[in-house]
């Protein structure tokens, strides 16, 4: 009998801590939600919004795209500032992947100017498009070199298209801040 008041004291007193209340407090503020974003959809945003890095340390930042609906294709330029980081690779994200066919993905880097191009479409062989709440165009990997903060950006050269290589109005832009210390 003391056995089981030992067991039903613990269990009594583990379970008595308060339960975060998720309407009260930001514990599920997971910026991909579309509930979170701060823009109209569709957009595209990066993933983590805030970086925290030391000088000398290596960090990725995802590229999504959010609330698109037949999307084939994309062309995305993003800026970085080129005296505060390096980009050191860019790798194809999920948003295209195909179980029979690898979709078409090339990235352009111009370190000396801070700019990455990317542009990928959908090969699919069950259809010709994806719609998508958010899915990850890329990855990339950065190394911080110099301390401060700086961004990285969208630029106005991107472009979404459907499957007859119509434009696809993208309403948001996302950015991520990088702290560098």
């Amino acid at each position: 009998m003391k056995t089981f008041l030992i067991i039903f004291a613990f269990f009594f007193f583990s379970c008595s801590n308060d339960v975060p209340n998720p309407a009260s407090e930001d514990i599920f503020d997971n910026p991909l939600d579309e509930e979170e974003v701060e823009y109209d959809l569709p957009a595209l945003t990066f993933y983590p919004v805030e970086v925290n890095a030391s000088a000398g340390g290596i960090f990725t930042v995802d590229v999504f795209a959010m609330g698109f609906d037949n999307l084939a294709g994309a062309n995305i330029r993003i800026s970085f500032d080129e005296n505060r980081v390096e980009s050191s690779s860019v790798i194809p994200g999920t948003i295209f992947q195909d179980t029979d066919q690898d979709p078409i993905f090339f990235s352009e880097l111009n370190a000396g100017n801070g700019w990455i191009n990317i542009t990928t479409s959908f090969l699919g062989s069950g259809s010709s498009s994806v719609n998508t709440s958010a899915s990850s165009i890329a990855q990339l990997t950065f190394t911080a070199t110099t301390t401060g903060e700086s961004q990285v950006l969208f630029g106005t050269e991107c472009e979404m298209v459907d499957p007859n290589d119509e434009s696809i109005e993208v309403k948001g832009y996302g950015e991520a801040t990088i702290i560098v210390n």
